[in-house]
């Protein structure tokens, strides 16, 4: 995984994605399995920290893990009454076991290679209670780079700060399925502008075929793969 998305561009990813997501879409998503699967104790992964707000507001009790301080440290700006962990989702090892564990925000578009994704597979196995469950969405191959979402620009704002990005994605590799993504993020505020780049940045995306075949790989029990809050892509739920 690159440091540098959730590091360096950690404070203006934040926002972005802040602004841009639907966030109460995401989180009514995530809230129809853990209450399918009666889930109280979840943890969650990544920047959609807006959606994982949604759901304490909910009754959920959250972890929130980023492998990066300096997400974490954003995420501390707007959850209450939180436990926060750094760590690697590989290498995850938490006190208490969980009910659910929620990757949601295309994260484990990281995972470069099955050998990757077994092994956070089974640190979530490891830090799941009994008939816990896992809901990960993934880029789908094919659709990952349809669209505007990795190829163009986009603006979001509010009345005090605008931000652009500007992007562009193109196929590196075809088994797995990974992606070349170069971005620049244009900043402005109280009449101040910056610029931030984040040049080779590094995706895959899955089918849902290899999604189950990974997931009966880790020795989790498929459940199904699911429609996404978007079209490129789709969610995955697995059961310890």
């Amino acid at each position: 995984m690159t440091d540098l998305l959730y590091s360096k561009l950690a404070g203006v990813g934040h926002l972005f994605y802040k602004f841009y997501f639907p966030h109460e879409k995401i989180a009514f998503i995530i809230d129809g399995y853990l209450k399918k699967f009666n889930c109280k104790k979840i943890v969650f992964f990544g920047a959609l920290i807006y959606a994982a707000k949604i759901l304490q507001s909910r009754g959920y009790e959250i972890t929130f893990v980023d492998y990066t301080k300096e997400m974490v440290d954003e995420a501390k700006k707007v959850l209450q009454n939180t436990k926060f962990v750094v760590s690697d989702m590989r290498t995850l090892e938490l006190e208490e076991k969980q009910d659910a564990i929620v990757l949601m925000g295309r994260i484990l578009t990281y995972m470069y290679t099955d050998e990757d994704v077994l092994k956070a597979f089974s640190a979530f196995k490891n830090n799941l209670k009994d008939s816990g469950i896992i809901v990960v969405d993934n880029y789908e191959i094919s659709k990952i780079d349809k669209g505007g979402y990795f190829n163009g620009i986009i603006e979001v704002k509010d009345k005090n700060l605008t931000i652009r990005r500007i992007s562009k994605i193109s196929r590196q590799k075809n088994q797995p399925a990974v992606y070349k993504w170069d971005c620049i993020y244009e900043k402005a505020a109280k009449g101040e502008k910056e610029i931030f780049e984040d040049k080779n940045h590094i995706l895959r995306a899955f089918s849902k075929d290899e999604m189950e075949e990974l997931v009966k790989k880790s020795k989790l029990k498929f459940i199904g793969n699911f429609p996404n809050f978007e079209e490129r892509s789709f969610i995955t739920v697995a059961q310890k």
